[in-house]
C-alpha cells in the first residue's frame, strides 16, 4: 500500500484530532461553557466546594465574582437546547430545575478568592449556538 498524500493525509490528521480525549467538533464556546459551568456529577470538593472549584476551573485569578456550576448531564443540557428548553429572552429556559451550585465571592484574602456556596435545584438560562450547544449561562435569570 502507497503513502498518503495531499487530501488523504489530511483528513486522516483531522479525523485523529476529531478523536483525542478532549476534542470537539462543536468548538470553543461549548468547551468554555463546559469549563465554566458543568459539573456532573458534583465533584466532592469538601466544605470548600467553591473555592476548590473555581481553582481548579482557572476562575480564581482574578477572582471571579459569580458562578454557577450545572449538576446536570451534557445531554440534558443540550436538551435545554431544544424541547427539554422553551424560548426565554432570546436565550432559552430549562423545562424543569436542575441541580445547581452557585458560587459568589464574598471576599479576598491576600491572593485568595474567599467564595458562599449556595446549592439549589432552579432553572436555568442558557445561550446556544447553532441552536444546539450550550455556549452560555445567563447567571441573573
Amino acid at each position: 500500500m502507497g503513502a498518503l498524500t495531499g487530501s488523504g493525509s489530511l483528513f486522516l490528521a483531522l479525523l485523529a484530532a476529531c478523536l483525542l480525549p478532549g476534542a470537539s467538533p462543536h468548538g470553543p464556546r461549548y468547551q468554555k461553557f463546559l469549563r465554566q459551568h458543568h459539573d456532573n456529577p458534583r465533584t466532592p470538593a469538601g466544605r470548600d466546594y467553591c473555592g476548590a472549584m473555581m481553582q481548579r476551573r482557572g476562575l480564581a485569578r482574578p477572582c471571579k465574582d459569580i458562578n454557577t456550576f450545572i449538576h446536570a448531564s451534557r445531554a440534558q443540557l443540550r436538551a435545554v437546547c431544544g424541547a427539554g428548553g422553551t424560548p426565554y429572552q432570546g436565550m432559552r429556559r430549562s423545562r424543569r430545575p436542575l441541580a445547581v451550585t452557585t458560587c459568589e465571592l464574598r471576599r479576598t484574602q491576600g491572593a485568595r478568592c474567599i467564595y458562599r456556596s449556595h446549592a439549589a435545584s432552579r432553572y436555568i438560562v442558557i445561550g446556544c449556538d447553532h441552536g444546539t450547544w450550550p455556549a452560555q449561562y445567563n447567571e441573573k435569570a
